[in-house]
């Protein structure tokens, strides 16, 4: 067979689908039982979609494709994201003739150079790319109903109208606030960064250090020395303070409030802390080797404790001084051990050995297990010989931090016999009271990269609006909505439930980027992760607002919030939709239909997503929802997928590591792409794209092709009379049709390939090899039956080739909208199965024989069925799965008596192996109806249960494992 034009094909159906208005569902359907309502998180449109994305946007549509053949009236509509940072980013890099920028979108997203030079407006992005996605998503087949697409921003005023009805809704909640509150920042363009705005580092926790200030006397002066820990209550026990030498410090005026004070701290620290509410103002800088040696007072024991260097100290995480505590801090410990070793070290900055070596550990913490000083005794057990032994270190920190702090009973008064997590917060909290401490806000990993391309820092800032995610009551309320939803899978269920405990106030506007001016505040502009959390509700009245604006017919600036109050809070009121179309201009027969629409789809069956948007965007579209819709609208289920990788490696735009989804589908076809990334793993796991592997798929994809070809030229005549192998095809298939079926329902897009696709491919090759030679009308029922359903099963994976096939099949209409296939009742037959893998193993074991013993010119094989009493046997042990029980069941027979001796092995060897699950089959008739097949397979003469014991096999026969002499 030729090669297969897949992109003939696709463009074929593309084509009539968009004509034929085919995936716009039924607008006066009913019952809303059979409504099938599911979205998947838009896309943002940076760039280019690559085939990550790809497997994110096919598992939606699969699932939709499934379920209108199901039925279901099922919508499943798109928009864009262009709200934020990023795009403004980018066209500013674009502008200042950024390299790297400029690889990216010449070289890896092959936009021509005379669109790239546009690009230095943010609009032209956009533009560009959006016309590109949606050229992508046809491309690929997605069931899509366009008539509802939009884009947010104010570049699409209905949209934003609905946007600000949604946040003076809940401001009129109070869970929009002002106040002040930590956010990440971008020091250079000026405005807080949301997870969208973050180029690197998104994921990255903000720690809360508490800097307590120890106390230097320096030319009669007392200068603070604010040294940074996660673990307050270990004040107690500091043997010693560490600075880096090498490192850049300052000495400088810290004010804050009414209050100034004197630091000494890292070059680095002095820069972030001054986004924190203080005002720095540095005196000098100087080397870290300039107070080795010195010595500092403990604020809270009042203790002289030494600076010793230490070149694991970072300048540019916290403050860069560190307290030693070695009796509970396996790095402090393995680092004044690897200090006594390396004197010359101590002797360089003018320190007596002795005074390390005369360091004592203070023990704070009671911990079950260990004794005085735990760090000591992990280091010890895990074998960490110095600070070069990195994971060891790692892993023993982690294990005593977490040990102390869930298990640890503090020793120390006041605090003594109270749990080290109770005294944590309590001993914090004094230190800040006294002035002793103060809070400092780092990020736990570095870098952090705006899509400005500017490292960001933290900052306090004040007069900001935020949404209030720590409001208890609502926390609640999406606690609730959470434990009534379906979640696949169901492991991720915890990692939400984490979520809402500790999501708390999310700044919600910035004042650069695309958006929504906030209405009451327009200087403001909300914020990516916060206008895509219920856009859901529009979709289901904005094929209405398009035709109006199409039509010339709609004044956004009259979409009110009494207008959106209506549709989506309000009960059906004729006279409240009169007064609407008074107010907008918009006919209150339209109006009745969009509040129509809305309570029709209403609630959201399924949210499909990433598992990277659940810290963020799938918590605050819970959040957002339970807020805003009666109980009865928050939605029912939400899909979390994994991520794609690219032969291996994780996908970079920087390193041009990168496929982007457009040209997977000109390398390969559509379907090809569809079907690799729908069968490679199940949807919550990681799958890996590997060009070979496609290759390879391709082929077996115009196998499917060729085959059903062939197969649609035969009738399929009912009544003709099936032998065995054919009622085991139809019987597969049956099984084929149910496996499918359970994969797509549970989300499973692995299984539900391996099923619809594999299984049947691979039976049908046995089928084949099985009546070859046939040409018979059975056969043909068979195969033109199989076609029939195999293109059904297959049309959600492969829609176009599906839709031609069916074509070629004589189907009517669109295979897109055909009855999903259910198993027939009448081939159900798990006898003929099992007889049928008893003849493909005995093949098999005859073959492995053969080439045990080195038989060489083989002639033939005898093969001993296992004898009645072996059957009574096998199912009686099934049964009671007890020797003694089977045992004296069996015995009460006179004639199961005649071979107690081998009956007793039997049923040994049968509870030994678990064999407990026996169905009996005739061997006998199973192997004289396919003997001819298994001849002409082992090119042997096969002799069934001759009288002749050859070999003195015949005693080894079981229930399923016949015997076999071969000569």
């Amino acid at each position: 067979m030729a090669e297969l034009n897949f992109k003939a094909i696709e463009e074929k159906w593309q084509k009539r689908w968009m004509e034929e208005r085919v995936f716009e569902p039924d607008r006066n359907a009913k019952p809303k039982e059979k409504k099938f309502y599911i979205t998947v998180a838009f896309p943002y449109l940076s760039g280019h979609l690559h085939v990550g994305h790809a497997r994110t946007y096919t598992i939606p549509d699969v699932i939709a494709r499934f379920k209108r053949m199901q039925g279901y009236n099922v919508l499943f509509p798109m928009a864009w994201h262009i709200t934020g940072a990023p795009i403004v980013g980018i066209a500013e890099r674009i502008k200042n003739r950024d390299p790297k920028t400029i690889h990216i979108y010449r070289d890896v997203y092959k936009v021509p150079e005379e669109i790239l030079w546009k690009f230095e407006d943010p609009k032209e992005i956009v533009k560009y790319f959006m016309k590109a996605a949606r050229e992508t998503f046809i491309r690929a087949g997605f069931s899509v109903d366009w008539s509802r697409e939009f884009h947010t921003t104010s570049l699409f005023p209905p949209f934003s109208k609905f946007i600000e009805w949604q946040f003076w809704t809940l401001k009129d909640m109070g869970l929009v606030v002002k106040g002040a509150h930590r956010v990440r920042w971008d020091p250079v363009v000026g405005t807080p960064l949301g997870d969208h705005d973050i180029m690197e580092g998104e994921d990255v926790q903000i720690l809360e250090y508490v800097i307590i200030k120890f106390i230097l006397q320096e030319n009669g002066e007392e200068i603070y020395m604010p040294a940074a820990t996660l673990r307050p209550e270990t004040v107690y026990g500091v043997t010693n303070m560490w600075l880096n030498p090498e490192a850049t410090y300052v000495k400088a005026k810290v004010r804050r409030g009414d209050r100034e004070e004197t630091w000494i701290i890292s070059k680095e620290a002095a820069y972030k802390l001054s986004f924190q509410d203080r005002e720095i103002e540095v005196i000098e800088e100087f080397k870290g080797e300039r107070l080795i040696g010195k010595y500092v007072r403990n604020p809270v024991t009042g203790d002289e404790v030494i600076i010793l260097p230490a070149e694991f100290v970072d300048p540019d995480n916290a403050t860069g001084v560190v307290m030693s505590v070695p009796a509970h801090a396996p790095f402090d410990h393995v680092a004044l051990e690897d200090l006594k070793k390396e004197t010359e070290i101590l002797l360089k900055y003018d320190i007596d050995p002795r005074v390390v070596e005369e360091i004592s550990y203070i023990s704070l913490i009671k911990l079950e297990g260990y004794g005085e000083f735990p760090a000591v005794e992990e280091v010890e057990k895990l074998g960490v010989k110095s600070q070069k032994d990195e994971e060891k270190l790692e892993e023993a920190t982690k294990n005593i931090y977490k040990a102390e702090y869930h298990k640890g009973i503090f020793k120390i008064e006041p605090y003594a016999g109270k749990p080290v997590q109770e005294v944590k917060d309590l001993i914090a909290k004094e230190l800040q009271e006294k002035g002793i401490a103060e809070i400092m806000y780092e990020f736990a990993e570095k870098p952090v990269i705006s899509r400005f391309g500017n490292q960001a820092v933290i900052k306090i800032i004040h007069d900001q609006w935020f949404i209030d995610y720590g409001n208890p009551e609502w926390k609640e309320k999406a606690r609730e909505a959470l434990a009534n939803m379906t979640i696949y899978p169901e492991s991720r269920r915890t990692q939400f439930e984490a979520v809402i405990d500790w999501l708390d106030k999310k700044a919600c506007a910035r004042k650069v980027g695309l958006g929504t001016p906030l209405p009451w505040d327009p200087e403001w502009v909300i914020e990516s992760l916060s206008d895509s959390t219920i856009y859901m509700a529009y979709y289901t009245i904005s094929r209405h607002i398009n035709k109006l604006r199409e039509e010339g017919r709609l004044d956004p600036e009259k979409l009110d919030r009494e207008f959106f109050n209506y549709l989506f809070r309000e009960e059906f009121s004729e006279e409240r939709e009169k007064e609407l179309s008074e107010k907008t201009g918009i006919p209150a027969e339209i109006i009745h239909e969009m509040k129509e629409e809305f309570e029709y789809w209403y609630p959201l069956d399924w949210r499909c997503s990433a598992k990277d948007l659940i810290p963020n965007h799938l918590t605050f579209f819970i959040f957002n929802h339970v807020a805003i819709f009666r109980k009865g609208h928050w939605p029912r289920g939400i899909a979390v997928n994994g991520f794609g990788t690219l032969e291996g490696q994780k996908m970079s735009k920087s390193k041009g590591n990168v496929l982007n989804f457009i040209d997977a589908i000109d390398e390969n076809g559509a379907d090809v792409v569809r079907l690799y990334i729908m069968g490679l793993a199940e949807h919550d796991s990681d799958f890996d794209w590997r060009r070979k592997e496609v290759g390879k798929l391709r082929k077996q994809v115009e196998r499917f092709y060729e085959l059903v070809s062939e197969f649609a030229s035969y009738e399929a005549k009912e009544g003709v009379e099936l032998k065995d192998i054919d009622r085991w095809m139809l019987h597969r298939l049956n099984k084929a049709i149910e496996g499918a079926t359970k994969g797509l329902e549970e989300f499973r897009t692995r299984t539900a390939v391996q099923w619809a696709f594999y299984s049947v491919l691979n039976d049908l090759r046995w089928y084949l090899r099985r009546t070859e030679g046939r040409d018979d009308e059975a056969k043909r029922y068979v195969l033109r039956t199989l076609a029939d359903v195999w293109v059904r099963l297959m049309a959600p994976f492969t829609p176009h080739i599906s839709e031609e096939l069916w074509e070629k099949l004589g189907g009517e209409g669109f295979v897109s909208l055909a009855k999903w296939p259910e198993p027939n009742p009448a081939w159900w037959n798990e006898t003929i199965e099992l007889e049928e893998e008893y003849v493909k193993n005995l093949i098999e074991d005859i073959k492995e024989i053969i080439r045990v013993a080195k038989i060489e010119d083989a002639k033939r094989a005898y093969i001993y069925t296992a004898p009645e009493w072996k059957w009574r046997v096998a199912e009686v042990v099934a049964e009671k799965r007890d020797f003694k029980a089977a045992m004296s069941e069996l015995m009460k027979d006179p004639e199961m008596r005649k071979h107690g001796k081998e009956i007793s092995k039997m049923i040994q060897r049968l509870i030994k192996d678990r064999a407990f699950e026996i169905k009996r089959i005739d061997e006998e008739k199973a192997l004289r109806e396919a003997k001819d097949f298994i001849e002409k397979e082992l090119g042997l003469e096969i002799i069934i249960n001759p009288e002749e014991d050859r070999g003195g096999k015949k005693k080894a026969a079981m229930p399923m494992k016949p015997a076999v002499f071969v000569e």
